[in-house]
């Protein structure tokens, strides 16, 4: 009888226990929602740092390729023998390109002519510094100067000088 007994109240136990493990309870209900909140936070926060990382790399980027197009026409300039002169154009593809010391200058005759960039993508205009062109990312709603996000293209003012190509990314 004992024996029987002890059955019964073990299949009762087990009948409870299984009750009971039904779902989850409202605290458990809770931190998980908290745990995901926390994942989305950080998930956000990465996204973010993922646009600044493209737009920084998109403008170093470009100011490689902005010291090949200067190197390239310097270059060609050699060639033509007017690397020496102050002022100068030189016919580059079909397209007379304003040099100084044969370097493009840093007027719209100069250097934009040689970055064959996506409007959509880049706004410029020339620099409150004589003889500089500055560019900075589209996305960028306002003027490059106030956004601390651009490249600024100096024209060289020698002919022992390159151009001075300044890249600030403090704001993007």
């Amino acid at each position: 009888m004992m024996l029987v007994s002890l059955k019964n109240k073990m299949k009762n136990s087990m009948r409870n226990n299984i009750r009971q493990s039904h779902g989850f309870t409202l605290i458990e209900l809770v931190v998980v929602m908290i745990i995901l909140a926390l994942l989305a936070v950080v998930a956000q926060s990465k996204f973010i740092d993922l646009r600044t990382d493209a737009i920084v790399s998109t403008m170093d980027g470009m100011e490689t390729a902005m010291q090949s197009a200067a190197t390239l026409t310097y270059s060609k300039a050699a060639i033509a023998g007017v690397e020496r002169l102050a002022i100068t154009t030189l016919n580059i593809d079909g397209v007379d390109i304003k040099l100084a010391y044969g370097y493009p200058d840093g007027t719209a005759a100069g250097i934009p002519l040689l970055m064959n960039l996506p409007e959509n993508d880049w706004n410029k205009r020339e620099s409150v510094f004589p003889g500089a062109w500055i560019y900075w990312h589209g996305v960028i709603t306002e003027d490059a100067g106030k956004a601390a996000c651009y490249l600024r293209y100096r024209q060289a003012t020698s002919t022992t000088e390159r151009p001075i190509i300044n890249v600030q990314t403090s704001g993007c």
